[in-house]
């Protein structure tokens, strides 16, 4: 993510503004509106499957998957690439690194 010694925290580029990533947050909706990722798209991983299609008509977007400590995400990332998503990562260290680095949050149910 950031430098070691960087006095200066600047987040990645990895906002949903960027024309081909979408950041998709696989937590359920109360995580979700607690704080998440600016741009950020909500997908529960219990839904994935089910939603994908609609969600994600563009299986070459990069995807990058978000969970809370990054284990649900990879395997929702392993799922997605298994469906022809083959950009598909999972945030490593999930929302728990993002907040410690102190990178942006957004809350509630908006992006």
């Amino acid at each position: 993510m950031a430098k070691r010694g960087s006095e200066k925290r600047e987040h990645p580029r990895v906002e949903a503004a960027e024309d081909d990533l979408i950041v998709l947050d696989v937590r359920e909706r109360d995580a979700y509106e607690g704080g998440h990722i600016p741009g950020a798209r909500l997908l529960p991983r219990g839904q994935l499957e089910l939603r994908v299609n609609q969600d994600l008509p563009d299986p070459t977007r990069r995807i990058l998957a978000c969970c809370e400590l990054g284990y649900i995400s990879t395997l929702a990332a392993a799922t997605l690439r298994s469906m022809g998503f083959t950009r598909a990562v999972a945030l490593d260290g999930g929302m728990k690194a993002w907040r410690e680095v102190g990178y942006p949050l957004n809350t509630g149910k908006e992006p």
